[in-house]
């Protein structure tokens, strides 16, 4: 009969402040470290496997734990392992990180109360509400998908469109309080000038994806032999649409 293996996972997570106070207290001591440029990266070998949908949810929620604790901390990346001799630690290690901002009082619906992965999304949303006055959805999509381990991504996708609409309706302001307005006018006025600002964001963003490919040192990963770019490839890697790709190639254009 075959040995079972048990497979434990690493979870990697970077730092830009000193954390070293926490070892020991809010976290365990971490099993592994290095410094990324101007962050330090922490490894930890967690118990269990989490390759299930039920074992990513668990994943994400200590993932979750960690950017409501450290609002600088970033996920890097998680993978499993087998064949380590290192004493892994149990997910009850890292429930002294916080689930949720308790401090902060706002509208709690009970299925979102224990939801840690939702609070770093609405607390992110309102940074972003106070950096650009709205929430430019895909800067908020983009943070869920990089710094989150699950692949459920349509339920990432389905936490900020419930978010992003909850601001909307409010007209972008943080908290319980609506913005009141005079007459129907004024607030489709106001809704149809934080419209042309995302579209402006939106194309810049594009702009912004699609240069970082054709101006970059490695600018020729993107060519075909024949010197042409390869605009396939420029818009899978950009995130952008084929025709985006034309249009900013050809402002590059003499």
């Amino acid at each position: 009969m075959k040995k079972h293996e048990k497979t434990n996972t690493w979870l990697y997570m970077s730092f830009k402040h000193d954390i070293t106070d926490s070892f020991g207290n809010t976290i365990p001591y971490p099993h592994k470290h290095f410094i990324n440029s101007d962050s330090t990266v922490y490894a930890w070998l967690i118990d269990g496997f989490f390759g299930t949908k039920k074992g990513l949810e668990h994943l994400n929620d200590i993932i979750a734990r960690f950017l409501l604790t450290f609002p600088d901390s970033k996920y890097i990346k998680h993978f499993n392992d087998s064949h380590s001799i290192i004493s892994p630690f149990k997910l009850k290690a890292f429930y002294n990180l916080k689930s949720k901002v308790n401090k902060r009082k706002d509208y709690i619906r009970s299925d979102v109360l224990f939801d840690s992965t939702f609070w770093v999304l609405k607390y992110y949303a309102e940074d972003l509400i106070k950096e650009d006055g709205f929430i430019i959805y895909q800067k908020l999509e983009d943070f869920a998908m990089e710094n989150f381990a699950s692949k459920e991504k349509s339920t990432l996708r389905c936490k900020c469109r419930n978010i992003y609409y909850w601001y909307d309706a409010r007209d972008w302001q943080i908290g319980r309080a609506e913005r009141k307005f005079e007459t129907k006018g004024e607030l489709m006025a106001s809704r149809s000038n934080h419209m042309k600002k995302i579209n402006k964001e939106r194309q810049e963003l594009a702009k912004k994806k699609v240069l970082s490919c054709v101006t970059g040192m490695f600018e020729f990963e993107y060519k075909k032999k024949n010197g042409d770019w390869n605009i396939s490839k420029i818009a899978k890697e950009s995130g952008t649409s084929r025709n985006t790709v034309y249009k900013y190639i050809a402002e590059l254009t003499p």
